[in-house]
């Protein structure tokens, strides 16, 4: 399967959600493609609120061309690996950032439902706590972008760097990354949408077909022929 991963911090030798994310893509990786990102580098327009995204002019944002080829290898991919550590009990600020890019990508906006025939993984380090609410910022993007299934990888490690991570930590991480590679090789056979995302999506159908949201949006739907059927069937 081709794989994009974004990393959230340029922090490669000694950095735990870097290490972890390699070897889960050793897993998964074979003769595909892989597309990686780095933050801030690769997305360093902080969203103003201009809502041109919102109203269907996502091309007049800042950002858009900093966005285009992060959008092009999602696309392309069948799996997107989210890579991040917790800072301050959140996702750091650059991957919120991007996040915030994709607003107008939302269910409840102008989605692409071929997101709805891939799958996520987040992976997740931390010195201490705040594992849940940082996962949780990423799942709701993607969930609300319609992917499949997401699946998480949370590892904690103190204020070890990975030069210096105890073994039993390591160990810890490898079987993570082991039982996630298979969860995500046994989802690909037989791919549909988690509970969640199919209620999330029939909800914004309905609405939509009713013509509830902004009229832009209704548009989008109808014409994309999003008001029927299940796309995952």
């Amino acid at each position: 399967m081709n794989i994009t991963v974004i990393y959230s911090t340029g922090r490669k030798t000694q950095s735990c959600t870097y290490n972890i994310a390699r070897l889960l893509i050793r897993e998964l990786l074979a003769d595909d493609e892989l597309f990686e990102f780095q933050l801030p580098r690769d997305m360093p327009h902080i969203c103003v609120g201009c809502y041109a995204c919102i109203k269907g002019q996502e091309q007049k944002c800042g950002g858009a061309s900093a966005l285009a080829p992060i959008l092009a290898a999602m696309e392309r991919s069948e799996l997107i690996i989210f890579c991040t550590p917790t800072y301050v009990f959140h996702a750091p600020g650059q991957m919120k950032i991007l996040l915030d890019h994709f607003a107008y990508r939302w269910l409840i906006h102008r989605p692409d439902l071929s997101f709805i025939k891939k799958q996520a993984v987040v992976i997740n380090t931390a010195g201490g706590g705040g594992m849940r609410s940082t996962v949780r910022e990423i799942k709701d993007s993607t969930d609300y972008w319609g992917i499949a299934r997401t699946h998480i990888l949370s590892q904690k490690v103190w204020d070890h760097d990975w030069t210096d991570l105890p073994a039993s930590f390591r160990r810890s991480a490898e079987r993570k990354v082991v039982r996630t590679a298979r969860n995500v090789r046994r989802r690909a056979e037989h791919l549909t949408p988690s509970f969640k995302v199919r209620c999330l999506f029939t909800c914004y159908q309905f609405l939509h077909k009713k013509q509830k949201m902004s009229a832009i949006d209704d548009v989008y739907w109808l014409e994309k022929g999003y008001v029927t059927g299940k796309p995952w069937k």
